[in-house]
């Protein structure tokens, strides 16, 4: 019998101390919750091996996959098994289901060029404004022009708040722009370098504020004040020329192209921008020979304008960039993952079909991020809220997983994907994901389900964004990517 606290702690501990197993196609390290008796005599020996235990554990596996994992009194004649030999292979490809314009009304605008992981990208924004009325004319007559301002409505930013950032703006040149084209992301629109309408340099931070105009507050935008000579076209348009209706009026001013300086190497940040928004217009200000004061807004609207977000990725000369479709058979070591559109992962878990037949209690797909170094700039660019992991089942062709439930009703909770931060022993923290595929898991051993490849993706609710994150690959030496099953054998 075990009398003292110390030995019934090693008493546990041995009892649940790994064996290695050769499955053929992985490496397996299982813990089995046999009885071991355990008589210890020397209680100094005892308080030796804890200390010896306690300083060495540093980044072990229970750390990492975290401690929820093992088996609890629910599994008490359960086996747990971590499955690596996983193949992992960054793919980067056009994707050619991500729209911009009709609905799409969320915009990234802005200029990364300094990021040592993941490289560049670049966010131009292409919109039309529409009249105030049909048959629209400005109030009075000698009118003299104040300024004309774009403003766009501002909804945070991603990357570096106190990096400085150039916008210009330009006339549309895209001959058939307009809204019954659903403009893709990688399409760059056509406009009159030539003729600069605006330009503006901004610092992310300073936009979160409300702003005043003419003594009200309106909600936080990106405001841009455009060129006195096209104020001036503005003011000598009428209700019979370039505002009798909407189509007169983009004869006249066919969209504004705005477009990021992308030369600077200060260039860190990306903003996010919604044109769906009151504050979203053309504003005249201007007076005439009886008032001052006056202003006129030539608002977007929804359904009615063009819009469209030319997107552009390049990885040329970061450390994703060595392994981008690499196509090597034993896969990736690292694995480098790009809100959408960008770069995703294909996981491949070879023969997982000829696993042991079992009741599965628990089979949990962990993605760790490698430790990031400061050089690495994690701390102004941050990683996704959220990963997706979908099922190939044809070609490129994917589907959800059914633990990830009927997709117009998914149980995000049991199925999971979201960020979680953990922290080792001394302080190093990182990112880390999991997924619960019990489900897809017991069904591949019932041959309900084939074991095909899964497609893992960081996705955001905006229709394009630009979190990233480096994570370990199947064959990474610490952190590389898991599956842990606990099963119960039959």
């Amino acid at each position: 019998m075990v009398h003292s606290p110390w030995m019934f702690a090693l008493y546990f501990t041995l009892r649940s101390r790994p064996w290695t197993i050769d499955y053929g196609p992985w490496t397996v390290k299982t813990h089995k919750t046999s009885r071991v008796r355990v008589i210890i005599r020397n209680l100094g020996l005892i308080a030796a091996f804890f200390i010896t235990m306690y300083a060495g554990s540093g980044c072990n596996e229970a750390t990492i996959l975290g401690n929820e994992l093992i088996p609890g009194q629910d599994y008490v004649n359960g086996i747990d098994t971590t499955l690596t030999g996983i193949i992992t292979q960054n793919i980067w490809k056009t994707d050619s289901a991500v729209y911009t314009g009709q609905g799409n009304y969320s915009k990234v605008l802005g200029s990364i060029v300094g990021d040592p992981l993941f490289g560049r990208a670049h966010g131009f924004v292409y919109t039309q404004m529409s009249l105030p009325s049909n048959a629209f004319s400005f109030t009075g007559t000698g009118q003299t022009l104040d300024s004309i301002v774009l403003s766009i409505a501002y909804r945070g930013f991603y990357g570096d708040s106190m990096a400085a950032q150039t916008f210009r703006v330009y006339r549309m040149a895209e001959p058939d722009f307009k809204i019954d084209s659903n403009y893709r992301y990688y399409q760059a629109l056509k406009y009159n370098a030539g003729e600069l309408l605006g330009t503006a340099t901004v610092v992310p931070r300073t936009l979160k504020d409300s702003v005043s105009v003419y003594g009200t507050k309106e909600a936080p935008q990106l405001r841009i004040r455009l060129s006195t000579a096209l104020g001036n076209q503005f003011l000598q348009q009428t209700a019979t020329t370039g505002f009798t209706n909407d189509s007169s009026f983009y004869a006249f001013l066919k969209g504004l192209a705005i477009v990021p300086d992308t030369t600077l190497a200060t260039n860190r940040t990306m903003l996010y921008l919604n044109l769906n928004d009151p504050v979203t217009r053309i504003r005249l200000f201007y007076k005439n020979s009886e008032n001052d004061s006056l202003s006129a807004s030539f608002p977007f609207a929804a359904g009615f304008t063009a819009h469209a977000n030319y997107f552009v990725r390049n990885h040329a000369g970061s450390q994703a960039a060595q392994y981008i479709n690499t196509n090597t058979p034993a896969g990736d070591s690292i694995i480098f993952l790009e809100d959408a559109p960008g770069l995703f992962t294909k996981v491949t878990i070879p023969n997982l079909e000829n696993f042991p037949n079992a009741v599965i209690n628990k089979a949990e797909l962990v993605v760790s991020e490698i430790t990031p170094a400061p050089s690495d700039l994690n701390d102004i660019y941050s990683a996704p809220d959220f990963l997706f992991l979908q099922q190939y089942v044809s070609g490129d062709t994917t589907r959800p997983l059914i633990d990830y439930g009927n997709p117009s009703s998914p149980n995000q909770p049991y199925f999971g994907g979201d960020k979680t931060v953990v922290t080792l022993f001394g302080g190093m923290k990182y990112t880390q994901y999991k997924f619960n595929i019990s489900r897809y898991m017991q069904r591949l051993l019932r041959k309900q389900e084939t074991n095909t490849s899964f497609k893992l993706e960081a996705l955001s609710p905006r229709n394009i964004d630009v979190h990233r994150v480096r994570a370990g690959g199947g064959n990474h030496s610490q952190f590389n990517l898991k599956l842990r099953i606990i099963y119960t054998k039959l």
